[in-house]
């Protein structure tokens, strides 16, 4: 381990078996005897998540008198600490689930209990959509509420929520439609790409950004996806009813797999095509039904939930990092070919 600078603070590993033993801590003055007066940021599983904690204190310093942190305390160290890792349309989101909290923005988090957090919950007059978002902050803030040892339960695991509805937006292609779409696939120019979507989980503007440098034909994946950072570089493996088509897409002199006349193509541009071609096909869906399709075939077809979350994009994990093994992308195979 690397000498860290003076004033910077320090990392010291506990003795026993902890499952946090890195603790970090910065000085903060000194005591009347003239030793130093030592502060904890908080306590963690390795040496390296526990130095992105000191260097990010040092980047931007806070309170640390953390007994009486706030909910409005706990949304600036959210910000601090997890913003830069989110998208802008993620950022958003966070914002307006915290306008929701102004009832407790100035409660300590640590005398919130479930009850205080279900009443702010049900008393929030919009969408089961918006109340998973404000429940989801709330679980961020007490998460970082137990790293930094403020208290030891997240109380946000324990908020109920009504069952989520059901989309009537997008709807699954029938197995009567899906088989329409492999009859008319040559007499249809984008039949191909409204199977490939079905059969690999990608959105729209996903397929649409596929870049030929990234389709690997002999090994039978792509590397693509957008949004978040579990979706994005992600493994998209192909299919064996589909890698048929993906193989006449692919031209090495072109920068997208999915072009027009040698041309990328913009969603808008994309959806109007999809339109003419549901019309000719007396179809009624939006673009999107493809990966809502993907979906509803890999649970039918009993698929591996951690494979269906890894080609999804929806990995809880940050997947990318990894240097993808032959064996991941086997196994990824196995299960997207059950289809």
């Amino acid at each position: 381990m690397k000498r860290l600078p003076n004033n910077f603070g320090s990392i010291y590993k506990l003795s026993g078996n902890r499952r946090k033993p890195y603790a970090v801590r910065i000085t903060d003055g000194c005591k009347l005897n003239g030793q130093a007066n030592y502060k904890y940021l908080g306590y963690y599983t390795t040496y390296k998540e526990a130095l992105e904690a000191l260097t990010s204190y040092n980047q931007n310093p806070y309170d640390l008198d953390l007994s009486k942190s706030t909910i409005a305390d706990m949304w600036e160290m959210f910000k601090k600490r997890r913003f830069d890792r989110i998208s802008k349309s993620g950022q958003g989101i966070y914002n307006a689930a915290y306008k929701h909290l102004k009832p407790i923005h100035d409660k300590m988090i640590k005398d919130l209990k479930t009850y205080q957090l279900q009443t702010v919950i049900d008393e929030i007059n919009r969408s089961w959509q918006t109340k998973s978002h404000v429940q989801t902050l709330l679980h961020q803030f007490f998460d970082i509420a137990i790293e930094l040892d403020i208290l030891n339960k997240n109380y946000a695991e324990f908020i109920k929520l009504d069952s989520k509805p059901q989309s009537e937006i997008h709807k699954a292609f029938t197995q009567e439609e899906i088989t329409t779409l492999f009859n008319v696939v040559f007499a249809e120019p984008w039949a191909d790409t409204v199977l490939i979507m079905i059969y690999s989980g990608l959105r729209p503007s996903e397929l649409l950004s596929v870049r030929t440098k990234n389709v690997f034909l002999n090994e039978a994946y792509m590397i693509g996806g957008l949004k978040t950072k579990a979706g994005k570089e992600r493994i998209i493996p192909l299919n064996n009813k589909v890698l048929p088509f993906v193989r006449k897409r692919y031209n090495p002199d072109n920068t997208f797999l999915i072009e027009d006349n040698g041309q990328p193509i913009s969603y808008g541009k994309y959806k109007l095509m999809f339109k003419q071609l549901m019309e000719a096909l007396s179809m009624k869906h939006l673009p999107h039904d493809g990966r809502h399709t993907f979906a509803s075939l890999a649970d039918t077809a009993g698929m591996n939930k951690i494979a269906i979350k890894k080609i999804m994009g929806h990995a809880s994990n940050d997947i990318t990092e990894k240097v993808y093994t032959h064996k991941e992308i086997n196994e990824l195979l196995q299960n997207v070919n059950m289809l």
